[in-house]
């Protein structure tokens, strides 16, 4: 004991003595700043004591009455944002827990707890310290923090050093009159513990992502100190895994690179910005060289070699800036104000920054399903323009490769020319086998190899069916993945585009486009040919009917005994001559009966034809929707349903969302420093 006075005596001596005053007095100013840890210092009993006495005289419009009248007014959108949440955000999420309201509405809860118990519940202000990796030097820093070179308890260092031994998630360091490490919790006397006006209350946590439960351990802090390592951890990689932190004003981020200078803290400042990260505080510290000062001091601390060493290293670490910048988030410029005000105030910030860190999770939940909405009418129209593509593709190789037009020419004129071939005189002979003539003819040589061809083009467009069918189901398990956070899938609808490729009526049988020839053809057969056939009839009636006619007249005339009748066997000739002119003209009317009635059977199979092309073109068109893309149809008519009606939804949550934001930045402008 007594060798431990003198040694802290020298270091007093040497830090003051006029050898070396210009550097030790700046020492000294910066150790009193930051109540240097190394000396033991406490806060004073006495101040506190005056403090609280005070506290009790105060009037209602003193410090403490306008925190609690703060704390009022916090809980009230703080329960709105808590019945909020559920609706902004996934009752559980992967990424840890970042996005979940379950996470929210537990931290909220315990806000709420804090606020509305009794002042004297909770006398600690609570430090997170956190490291990006486990190079960053987090173990260093709190090493450096808590070390006392002037103790006598061999305990002391040796639990401290060591408290990482059989720890794997955190550790929660409070202030006690005796060293002990009790699973994850460490008592220890450390002089950095009491420093401020009350004590702290550390959670050391060794990097990120070195226990899934640590979000909320992290998120519960009052101040949270994130070291950073650029040279472990490229900044894109912090921004990634930290994004949520380093958007917290209660976040400290420490680089922790030795050779850290001003230019670096100004790009790196920068770099955060673009990327909507504005923690409250950016500043450089060397733990490692820290330690090494703490550690030099506690080899012999009564050597004026070893004290320069570790005036060096703890000026060069800079260490004592992160406690004048844990004052300054702690709020502690109003000497007056009671320890328990403090920490109201305190409790009072770190309730306004969950609230805004639980609207902020709700804002990316929000922007993330917006995006995931957006995703869906993007997925709607690759549909849409895949279906679209194959009904232009389509039309040009069925209505156009085909060959319509020449196939329609081709088949009339192959019947125009039966038809010429079968004059009159022909005709007489086969008048009652016209129409089976003509239908035969029909049947074999009218559209037969357009039929042929689009049967061929149906056999294709069952594989483009395949291949739509393939792809829209593609598209739907890409917006189902799990990649795509969050992930957009309905049993629903999914069920009803199975049960399409199920129905009867999918699959393309070999006539679904070759039935319009079939109809036309058999219109052509049912009533312009039976039309023909009985012209064919009446023409013959009428022409032996002349004949017969004719003979009768000519018989009249010369034999009849009437006014007319020319007299007996007289001029035998002239009344032959009208009889043979009778028949004569009634064979010239049969024979022009005849073309007619094969003309008007070319002219009403052409007008068919310009029916039959207006037919083929409605009937791929329904071939299309109703078979070939009859589920990327519906898919995408349900998709755009879906997400519009996801769409109302987010609006009115983001309505709601902006509102409390602004409740929120209101009491933070108006809250009470």
């Amino acid at each position: 004991m007594p060798s431990c006075l003198v040694a802290r005596h020298h270091v007093y001596r040497t830090i003051i003595s006029p050898r070396d005053l210009s550097i030790q007095l700046s020492v000294l100013h910066n150790a009193k700043k930051s109540r240097l840890f190394v000396t033991g210092y406490r806060r004073n009993p006495s101040r506190c004591t005056r403090a609280c006495s005070s506290s009790a005289q105060t009037s209602k419009d003193s410090p403490g009455s306008k925190a609690y009248s703060s704390k009022r007014e916090v809980l009230a959108p703080l329960d709105k944002i808590s019945a909020f949440l559920p609706r902004a955000l996934p009752g559980s999420t992967t990424d840890g827990g970042i996005q979940s309201s379950q996470l929210w509405s537990e931290l909220l809860s315990e806000v709420d707890a804090e606020l509305c118990s009794p002042s004297g519940v909770h006398q600690s202000a609570r430090v997170v310290v956190c490291g990006t990796d486990k190079w960053a030097g987090s173990y260093e820093l709190i090493t450096a923090l808590l070390e006392n070179p002037f103790t006598t308890d061999d305990a002391y260092s040796d639990i401290l050093r060591n408290r990482w031994k059989n720890q794997s998630a955190y550790l929660t360091i409070d202030h006690r009159s005796s060293t002990s490490l009790i699973n994850d919790s460490l008592a220890i006397p450390a002089p950095w513990l009491q420093q401020y006006p009350f004590p702290i209350q550390l959670t050391e946590i060794p990097f990120l992502s070195s226990h899934p439960s640590l979000p909320k351990t992290l998120l519960k802090g009052d101040v949270l100190i994130l070291l950073f390592n650029p040279l472990t951890t490229p900044l894109p990689t912090l921004i990634s895994n930290a994004q949520h932190i380093l958007q917290r004003q209660n976040t400290i981020l420490v680089l922790t690179a030795s050779s850290a200078s001003g230019h670096a803290l100004d790009y790196i400042s920068k770099e955060l910005a673009a990327a909507n990260c504005t923690p409250g505080k950016i500043i450089s510290v060397d733990p490692i060289r820290a330690l090494q000062a703490v550690s030099a001091l506690k080899s012999d601390p009564s050597s004026p070699a070893v004290i320069q060493k570790y005036q060096d290293n703890f000026m060069g670490s800079r260490i004592s800036l992160l406690g004048d910048v844990l004052a300054g988030m702690f709020e502690l410029k109003d000497s007056s104000r009671t320890s328990s005000s403090l920490l109201l105030t305190i409790r009072t910030r770190s309730a306004l920054t969950q609230m805004r860190s639980a609207l902020y999770a709700g804002a990316r939940s929000v922007s993330q399903a917006r995006a995931a909405i957006d995703r869906v009418f993007i997925g709607a129209s690759e549909l849409q323009s895949q279906v679209e593509e194959v009904r232009a593709r389509t039309d040009r190789e069925v209505l156009v490769e085909s060959g319509i037009d020449e196939a329609l020419l081709r088949g009339l004129k192959e019947m125009k020319a039966l038809l010429e071939s079968l004059t009159w005189l022909k005709m007489i002979w086969r008048v009652d086998e016209i129409d089976s003539l003509v239908s035969s003819a029909l049947d074999r040589r009218w559209c037969r190899e357009l039929e042929n061809q689009l049967i061929l083009q149906t056999g294709r467009l069952t594989s483009t069916q395949a291949s739509l069918t393939s792809s829209t189901f593609s598209q739907l398990a890409k917006l189902a993945s799990p990649s795509s956070s969050p992930a957009f899938h309905s049993p629903i609808l999914d069920n009803h585009l199975r049960q399409l490729t199920h129905s009867p009526t999918y699959a393309l049988t070999p006539d679904a486009l070759t039935r319009p020839i079939q109809v036309r053809r058999s219109q052509i057969t049912k009533y312009t040919t039976i039309r023909l056939h009985r012209d064919a009839q009446n023409t013959v009636l009428g022409a032996f009917g002349g004949m017969f006619g004719g003979a009768g007249v000519g018989w009249w005339l010369a034999f009849g005994e009437n006014a007319l009748s020319i007299g007996a066997g007289s001029e035998a000739g002239t009344a032959l001559g009208a009889g043979a002119l009778v028949a004569v003209a009634s064979i010239r009317w049969a024979v022009g009966k005849w073309e007619r009635a094969k003309k008007k059977w070319v002219e009403d199979a052409d007008r068919v034809g310009e029916g039959l092309k207006r037919d083929l073109k409605v009937t791929l068109e329904r071939a299309i929707e109703k078979n070939v893309a009859v589920v990327p149809i519906a898919a995408y008519v349900g998709l755009r349903e879906l997400a519009g009606k996801q769409q109302e939804e987010i609006d009115l949550i983001r309505d709601d969302l902006v509102s409390m934001q602004g409740d929120v930045e209101a009491l933070e402008t108006t809250r009470p420093s």
